[in-house]
């Protein structure tokens, strides 16, 4: 049996198929209307179970058959929801057309980022709407989190295959979201080693909400940016749909080793960031040879999936049907329905007591409550800040390195913990930064002060990874050339021709997807304006930047502050300039340089 299309009901049996004509329009009957109730539990069932077994199709549900116009809602839900909306749908139209009334309601199943996109397109939009989470009205702007009424709920949990459960659940559930750390000092010394998998954010409430709770548990300031990025570095995304078994699949169940280490580095236990709900899925649909999952509850809370129903229509009668049916889906049969689908009733603050069948009570993985608390992640535009944030995480690097070597040679400050000069200061920060992926591209020039042309372009913009003629790459050929570099004595003119100059470089050879910088390495101290040549480079920078393909000017002074006016320059680029007094400070920015991406620019770095 063919599940029905969206748009397209099934004719009623026996009867021919519906013609253009007799389909429904707004104020009029149509004659699929009076399906016959068997037929109806059939689709039902059967849409139950292709929605929990992942199927996306749409779910059509029959209007009520009554004499004279009738009035109908167009409801899209979550697949993770889609069969209990359906059956409430289905007992709301009954009751509807049992009572003489005309209002119906038809559900289809659609992928809450799908939807958010369409939203955002504003094509083919329902009139009401249930996403998996808040976040994703609050991300097409439908609803802000907390006004729209929660209809359900799944908190988010740490998955381990049973195996592995036995052995880490209760160091994971008390380390909660902090154990997702590099080996350090923040690490029990004899505590396990967790590696985090997680859905895509960009397409999963699950992930978003999972990248908040990192955030939200890493603190503030710059150590909190330290935390977060670390447990980043952690974290493997899975592809866009795949579930538990993509997660463990070198693991217990999934023709591993049985260890439930997983990942290709055999360090670590292999942790997934899942719904409750998912968990009940896998658990009841697993056949032989796979591992059961088991759901470990973080102690310091967890985030929940909260099924909000968002009203989108405008029209007076439509918004009267969806508050008639918003009490169908609070009723005690949807409660029951809720409970067979895996998903728990909303509550509190979005939380809802009670366990899942299937799912073993939270108290057995360490987190000793009846229930997961709440992880309060959700306000209005978190969901746009965090997918700005991986966004850029997930950003490379294309940058032009401006070296001013005059007066480089000046001793570092005592006390920067790197003898020499500024100049070598300068170097060794460069040659760490080679060690960058091989996608991420850097060019070199210096400043020479020469009249007309007073830099030199000694290697141009490629990525590291690039192969050369002769067999090396190009990082080799950068590490070379840094040799080449020699202090010059006096302070020398023309840095902001050169700027200007390695500006429109970097936007000629503009890296899409990549964070695009002029940055300049200079011995610090004040500059003069050398006769307008700053007022005609800031003038020409202004009018050069471009929001959507920003290229930025950052300046370090190494060894003092930089010159105010660079200070200046570099503020209409969105840019930042910065004391650096430990050129380990600039290795750091290299390292890691997904802290300069999160951050909306290095001023992070200050």
């Amino acid at each position: 049996m063919n599940p029905p299309r969206s748009g397209s009901p099934p004719p009623p049996p026996g009867g021919p198929p519906p013609t253009e004509d007799s389909h429904r329009t707004r104020h009029g009957r149509s004659a699929w209307q009076n399906c016959d109730r068997n037929v109806v539990a059939v689709v039902v069932a059967l849409s139950v179970g292709l929605v929990l077994g992942g199927g996306g199709w749409a779910l059509t549900m029959r209007g009520a058959a009554c004499d004279g116009p009738d009035e109908w809602i167009s409801v899209t839900a979550d697949p993770a929801i889609a069969p209990a909306a359906l059956a409430a749908a289905d007992r709301f139209n009954q009751a509807r057309r049992a009572a003489g009334e005309c209002s119906a309601v038809k559900v289809v199943s659609g992928d809450s980022g799908d939807v958010a996109d369409a939203f955002h397109g504003r094509r083919g939009t329902p009139d009401v709407w249930i996403p998996d989470s808040s976040l994703w009205s609050d991300l097409a702007h439908r609803a802000e989190p907390g006004k729209a009424p929660s209809v359900a709920s799944s908190p988010i949990v740490f998955a381990l295959p049973r195996a592995a459960a036995g052995r880490h659940r209760a160091e994971l559930a008390r380390r909660s979201w902090g154990a997702f750390q590099p080996r350090g000092p923040e690490r029990d010394a004899d505590g396990a080693s967790f590696r985090l998998r997680l859905p895509d954010p960009a397409r999963s409430g699950t992930g978003m909400a999972t990248l908040l709770a990192l955030k939200a548990s890493s603190g503030k300031g710059q150590d909190a940016l330290n935390r977060f990025t670390a447990r980043l570095r952690m974290a493997q995304t899975l592809p866009y749909g795949k579930g538990a078994d993509a997660a463990f699949g070198d693991v217990d169940g999934g023709g591993g080793n049985g260890q439930g280490n997983g990942g290709s580095d055999g360090e670590g236990a292999a942790v997934l960031t899942i719904s409750e709900q998912a968990v009940w899925q896998h658990n009841r649909s697993i056949t032989g040879g796979v591992s059961p999952l088991t759901a470990v509850y973080p102690s310091a809370g967890a985030p929940y999936l909260d099924f909000p129903f968002v009203v989108a229509t405008a029209d007076g009668e439509r918004k009267r049907v969806a508050r008639r049916f918003l009490e169908e889906l609070r009723s005690a049969p949807a409660a029951a329905d809720l409970r067979r689908a895996g998903l728990r009733e909303p509550g509190a603050n979005g939380t809802a007591a009670g366990s899942v069948a299937g799912v073993e009570p939270p108290g057995a993985h360490g987190a000793g409550r009846a229930e997961p608390g709440l992880l309060p992640i959700v306000r209005p535009g978190a969901a746009a800040e965090i997918l700005e944030t991986w966004r850029r995480y997930r950003q490379g690097l294309n940058i032009l390195v401006v070296v001013d070597p005059f007066g480089a040679g000046a001793p570092m400050p005592a006390g920067s913990g790197k003898p020499g000069s500024r100049l070598q200061a300068m170097l060794f920060a460069l040659a760490t930064g080679f060690t960058l992926p091989d996608d991420s591209a850097i060019g070199l020039w210096t400043l020479t002060g020469a009249e007309g042309r007073p830099y030199r372009p000694i290697q141009p913009i490629r990525d590291l990874g690039t192969r050369t003629s002769y067999g090396g790459n190009h990082r080799l050929v950068l590490q070379r050339a840094l040799g080449g570099v020699r202090s010059m004595p006096g302070r020398g003119t023309g840095l902001y021709t050169t700027i200007r100059a390695a500006y429109d470089e970097v936007a000629r050879n503009y890296g899409g997807n990549k964070l695009n910088i002029v940055l300049v390495l200079t011995p610090g101290g004040p500059r003069d304006h050398e006769g307008g040549e700053f007022d005609r480079t800031v003038e020409k920078l202004k009018a050069a930047f471009d929001p959507r393909r920003p290229v930025s000017v950052v300046a370090y002074g190494v060894g003092a502050e930089a010159a105010p006016t660079l200070r200046r320059l570099a503020a209409v680029t969105d840019g930042g300039t910065y004391r650096i007094d430990n050129p380990d400070m600039v290795m750091r920015l290299f390292q890691r340089s997904d802290q300069l991406r999160i951050c909306d620019a290095p001023r992070c770095h200050n």
